[in-house]
């Protein structure tokens, strides 16, 4: 079984929507309101105003072949949207919101002193995802852009050509103030020693020489230099590291493990620590993945035991459900997950007072679930 990930019509549908309204409004004011929590920002009002203010024209003439057309304007209806796609229009922009905030957390080093210019800038996945990598290119192809910040940006994210070509446009003084500025991994150590020799980088080497160090706080290249791994037992340790660090964004571990066939998968999955393979299953909990989280469980099933099981009961109710996402399906999801499973780790989940609380309340009130009294029994429960 390999990992393949085909997003719906309907998403692709909502999430241009959703982009359309985020982009309504000032990206470099929402990014920082977004910092201080999705729950609290400002925007949340006019977001919500202009959810409701988008309706859908309904034609009421009867058509006698496939060719005819309306006979006049007033054949028209206007009718608002069904609030079942008004909630999933809020969780979309939310997690759009979110995917911003995320981005801009991991992209500080280059922020301090430029105007980002967002708006053209960010790359987008039709699903609602940064493109990472390609928005990555645009800071570097902008000429305008400090290229001390470009050469960085090359680095991080292992965009080799990219990286020899702005070396060679730097002047010695360039070079020396970007060495002092940029913080020194093996990577860049790597980077530094291939260009003064003037010679690309020996992937052949470094996929069996390099382990830890090098794919340590690497994760914003993953992308770049996966498929350029060796072996197998290099790629496990790629995709170990950048799951241990909690620093890689679900999309890239998506397009890494997605690579792997299916013996290779099977044999990782098989040797990965708990921890490590509970974040492989919340990597599949976390937007856009959601949608095929269940297969996933299906179909690996055989690898979740009671500290799987625990991790992800955890992760729905205290992360999914308690920031709010109860629109992207999490309800059911978690609905789903627990009858495959309660019956053999129920009784020692019990033993948490607080989340089997949290588990009673989503099990017993899915069809009239409020967010609001989940939220309150949330703060309850875990008041810090």
């Amino acid at each position: 079984m390999t990992i393949k990930f085909w997003p719906t019509l309907q998403l692709v549908a909502c999430v241009r929507i959703a982009q359309g309204i985020i982009y309504s409004f000032d990206l470099e004011h929402l990014k920082r309101s977004l910092l201080g929590g999705l729950q609290n920002t400002e925007y949340i009002e006019p977001i919500t105003k202009k959810i409701l203010e988008i309706v859908l024209p309904a034609y009421c003439a009867r058509f006698s072949h496939l060719t005819a057309a309306r006979k006049n304007t007033e054949e028209v209806k206007i009718v608002p949207l069904p609030p079942q796609v008004k909630k999933k229009l809020g969780g979309i922009i939310f997690s759009l919101g979110l995917e911003i905030k995320l981005w801009y957390e991991c992209h500080r080093f280059i922020e301090h002193k430029f105007n980002l210019d967002l708006r053209n800038k960010l790359s987008w996945f039709s699903f609602g995802v940064i493109d990472r990598l390609e928005t990555a290119r645009n800071f570097i192809q902008d000429e305008a852009f400090d290229i001390g910040v470009r050469f960085h940006l090359a680095c991080k994210y292992c965009l080799d050509d990219d990286v020899q070509m702005l070396w060679r446009k730097m002047s010695i003084a360039d070079r020396i103030n970007a060495m002092r500025r940029i913080p020194r991994t093996r990577s860049i150590d790597l980077y530094i020693q291939s260009l003064r020799r003037k010679r690309p980088r020996n992937w052949t080497e470094i996929s069996r020489n390099e382990r830890h160090k090098f794919f340590l706080g690497n994760c914003l290249g993953i992308r770049s230099y996966f498929t350029k791994l060796r072996f197998p037992v290099v790629r496990y340790h790629c995709i170990l590291i950048a799951l241990g660090s909690g620093m890689a964004h679900q999309y890239d571990l998506y397009s890494c493990i997605s690579l792997l066939n299916a013996a290779e998968l099977n044999s990782m999955l098989s040797r990965f620590p708990t921890p490590e393979l509970c974040e492989i299953f919340k990597t599949f909990l976390r937007w856009p993945f959601q949608i095929m989280f269940l297969d996933l469980v299906h179909n690996f099933q055989q690898h979740i035991n009671k500290d799987i099981f625990y991790c992800v009961v955890t992760f729905i109710l205290n992360y999914k459900l308690g920031m709010g996402f109860e629109d992207h399906m999490y309800i059911e999801i978690f609905e789903r997950f627990w009858n495959l499973f309660s019956a053999k780790y129920e009784d020692s989940f019990k033993k948490d007072v607080a989340l089997s609380a949290l588990a009673k309340y989503v099990l017993e009130s899915s069809k009239d679930y409020d967010a609001r009294q989940y939220r309150y029994l949330v703060n309850l429960y875990f008041p810090d």
